[in-house]
């Protein structure tokens, strides 16, 4: 069993772990914030996600732990150098590995701009793919969650968030 480590808004925390129990088997999602981290570093996370600012000093030691970490370039996050992890960055960022090009109502074109290596060893090669939005989540949330499904090899050509 994975455990995905979720730094994100408190506000769709039910909406993200819905999404992600249906598409992600052997899961466990954790979603870490202040109060929460002291508890927690001692978990072996498979993901961390960092899509909002978290100052403490126990990110560090959970980061430590964990194999990827999946990093909304776009907020201000100084992290510790030294860290082995695989790193995918997602954002508005045009040096972000994964990031949105085009962005309706119903659906976002993301542009990923470099491989990626999921938990398999399988490579997902850079491309333009056009996914269906979840209106209840923002645009961030939308492109780590689909960071996740890649990572897993539950990614498809046309990705229904729904």
């Amino acid at each position: 069993m994975f455990f995905i480590g979720i730094i994100s808004e408190e506000k769709n925390e039910k909406y993200i772990k819905e999404m992600l129990k249906h598409n992600i088997n052997n899961s466990n999602v954790i979603f870490i914030n202040e109060k929460n981290i002291d508890n927690i570093k001692n978990v072996k996370f498979k993901i961390i996600v960092l899509n909002k600012e978290l100052i403490n000093k126990n990110l560090e030691s959970i980061l430590l732990n964990a194999e990827y970490l999946i990093l909304n370039s776009d907020i201000n996050v100084k992290l510790v150098e030294n860290l082995n992890l695989k790193v995918i960055t997602y954002g508005f960022n045009s040096k972000a590995t994964v990031t949105a090009s085009s962005i309706t109502e119903e659906e976002m074109l993301v542009c990923i701009q470099r491989n990626i290596v999921d938990m398999y060893n399988n490579k997902f090669e850079p491309q333009e793919i056009n996914i269906e939005k979840n209106e209840l989540l923002d645009i961030y949330d939308n492109m780590y969650i689909m960071c996740i499904k890649i990572l897993y090899g539950k990614y498809w050509k046309k990705c229904n968030f729904m």
